[in-house]
């Protein structure tokens, strides 16, 4: 309160009138006119003079405001005109009175030695705050943004508020800023806190204050302030800085509070340097002592190779923008291969954070994803490895086919790339029978998926979808997917499953892509006897009583039921329906296959089947599988069904490998 008296009386503030005559502001606004529309060298201050000499002493002239509601000494300043500053500041006005922009804000920001002595002379105090909104249009917070015709400024950086030691460090004028701290602490408390200066000026790269600071602040160097250490925002600038903050004692183990990030995870993924720069900042972290903190992970389990990840998913995002210029996918690479070659864990290194699921979940370019998982594979990563929602990297490269990535929309290149970087998975153990958390597995997505596709009206895009799902399909059986397995309680088999998508056909060519998949399916094992109950339980009559009994039956029996009732199916000259019972016919075993087709026979009288179906089911019935069917049969059976993987170590004749794979191709 004291300083506060002292100031108010030595200012001689409280001396001037309130008013001021029309005179007076017709002369103070006509200068400030002819100094706002030219540059400080083209005013001579004789013509400042001439002005001056007509203004009476004893009003306030700082209440004159020009059309930008900047007053005479702050144009005075700006201009570093000395004479006119000790002319305004002999009349005894309160250089501390200001919405925005005080005087000796705005001479530590321009850096002019002589006006800040004098300011400080004249009353002017150092802890003062106050925004920044000179030389340009007033902040749009400010009190005087209103009354200017102008628009206000946007600028988010002139809404704080700072004292004149901020605004030394923001014009980096390390000699203001050693006068203004002498005079500080004059009025310091010996309980008050310091301002952490050193972590202001490695914010806002003042190269000059931080080597002004280091030496004459040094306990300052491992001071923790708003989350972060001098060191860490150090890091964010030139290279110097960092080396400097070494050399002087800063730690470089040092970590966030809340987010608990060294340094290297600060470079990677808030720094706006080069990927050169960024290279070169991780080789001298190295050197001095982070080499340790590879693989440590912050406060959610994020190594710097995550956080390095996630920053180029930002980049990519960010499509298009300019400044700073973003990293090229070779810079990613070549970053990557650095912090792999340091010894940066490609798996994991917090249970349920893994590398590769990072990489499927946040790049989208699939060509450079491939590129990603290739070296992170090739680097012992662990394709099996469960992340923080119970998925493995499969499941997260597979589950975006029902969610968000339509067949359609995706390029040529796209579906090449994504095919290849499911096959690397299982090339390097990636298991195809992986079940996420909720119970799904691959199996689970393609069906999903085919069943999306079936009821599309354009052909070209159902085509495409389908032969995209056939290849994804084959990729997972040529590496241990079991079409046997257990799918759901309503479909219990696969095969059945894709009895679904005949329910969903609207046309006859749809039978085709069901073909097709049923195909691979059994070439790689699926089973064609397999007996499946029913959910809905049939009525049953014996000699002293009727009673419920689930009808059990092969796939063939339930397309056949299927098929009979969908008749848009069966109108086409081709039979597509007819293909697909006899791909069973050749695959089943003789008994159960002849079994199956004598109940459908029987059953006319009670369920009467059309023309077509009932020509086909005869013609197969009636006449005996031949001899060459019948060894084929044979030989599928010894090879467990598994022909498009065990046929190709035969030493058998092209043709005679074709028939044995029912004319399937991969």
């Amino acid at each position: 309160m004291g300083a506060l008296i002292s100031s108010f009386f030595q200012t001689g503030g409280h001396l001037l009138s309130s008013s001021v005559s029309d005179n007076t502001r017709r002369l103070v606004l006509a200068l400030l006119e002819e100094m706002r529309s030219k540059e400080a060298t083209h005013i001579h201050w004789s013509a400042i003079e001439s002005y001056l000499v007509q203004i009476p002493k004893g009003e306030n002239i700082l209440s004159v405001m020009g059309p930008d509601n900047y007053n005479l000494l702050q144009r005075a300043i700006s201009f570093n005109c000395v004479e006119l500053v000790r002319w305004v500041l002999s009349r005894g006005c309160d250089v501390n009175r200001g919405v925005c922009s005080l005087p000796l804000h705005i001479a530590a920001l321009q850096g002019n030695e002589e006006i800040v002595e004098l300011l400080l002379k004249h009353g002017a105090r150092v802890d003062s705050e106050a925004r920044m909104c000179f030389p340009g249009p007033h902040n749009q917070v400010c009190e005087l943004c209103n009354s200017v015709g102008a628009s206000a400024s946007t600028d988010r950086y002139s809404e704080r508020l700072q004292s004149a030691e901020y605004y030394a460090i923001d014009g980096d004028h390390a000699n203001i800023l050693e006068l203004l701290l002498a005079q500080g602490e004059d009025s310091w408390l010996p309980w008050q806190q310091k301002r952490p200066l050193l972590h202001l000026a490695c914010e806002r790269g003042a190269w000059n204050c931080v080597r002004f600071l280091v030496a004459e602040r040094s306990e300052e160097l491992n001071q923790c302030y708003d989350e972060y250490y001098p060191i860490h925002q150090a890091a964010l600038q030139d290279k110097k800085f960092l080396e400097l903050l070494i050399q002087c004692g800063a730690e470089v183990t040092a970590r966030t509070t809340t987010q608990q990030l060294t340094v290297l995870h600060v470079v990677l993924l808030l720094s706006k340097k080069s990927a050169e720069e960024t290279l070169s900042v991780l080789r001298v972290l190295q050197e001095h002592g982070c080499r340790e903190l590879i693989n440590e992970p912050d406060s959610l389990g994020n190594t710097p190779l995550h956080v390095l990840i996630v920053r180029y998913a930002l980049e990519e995002s960010r499509y298009g923008y300019q400044d700073p210029r973003p990293w090229t996918k070779w810079d990613m690479l070549h970053l990557v291969r650095y912090l792999l070659q340091s010894g940066a864990g490609p798996s994991i290194n917090r249970q349920g954070n893994s590398a590769l699921a990072c990489v499927l979940r946040h790049v989208r370019d699939w060509e450079f994803r491939y590129e990603l998982l290739d070296m992170l594979l090739q680097s012992g990563g662990d394709p099996n490895c469960v992340g923080r929602d119970g998925s493995a990297p499969l499941m997260v490269c597979l589950v975006p086919l029902i969610n968000k990535d339509p067949l359609h929309c995706l390029s040529h290149t796209k579906k090449v790339f994504y095919l290849n970087s499911v096959r690397l998975l299982c090339r390097h153990g990636a298991n195809p029978n992986c079940r996420s958390r909720s119970n799904l597995t691959p199996l689970h997505v393609l069906v999903f998926t085919a069943s999306e596709y079936i009821t599309l009206n354009r052909e070209n895009d159902k085509e495409s979808a389908f032969a995209f799902i056939s290849q994804l399909l084959t990729i997972l059986l040529q590496h241990g997917l079991d079409p046997n397995a257990h799918l759901s309680q309503r479909t219990q088999h696969i095969l059945l499953a894709l009895l679904d998508l005949v329910q969903n056909a609207r046309q006859p060519t749809d039978l085709d892509y069901v073909c097709t998949l049923t195909l691979a399916l059994l070439v790689h094992g699926a089973d064609p006897n397999v007996q499946i109950s029913s959910s809905e339980p049939i009525i049953c009559h014996s000699q002293s009583s009727v009673f419920l009994k689930k009808a059990s039956n092969q796939v063939l029996c339930y397309f056949i039921q299927l098929v009979n009732t969908k008749t848009e199916l069966l109108g086409d000259s081709e039979e597509r329906f007819a293909r697909f019972i006899r791909l069973y016919y050749d695959t089943m075993d003789h008994r159960v296959l002849y079994g199956c087709l004598k109940g459908a026979l029987a059953n006319m009288a009670m369920v009467p089947l059309h023309a077509k179906v009932a020509k086909v089911l005869h013609s197969l019935y009636s006449q005996p599988r031949s001899l060459k069917q019948i060894a084929r049969i044979g030989i599928y059976k010894a090879l467990g069904r598994r022909v498009a993987v065990t046929v190709n170590k035969l030493n058998l004749p092209g043709p005679l490998k074709e028939y044995l794979l029912f004319e399937w191709t991969p």
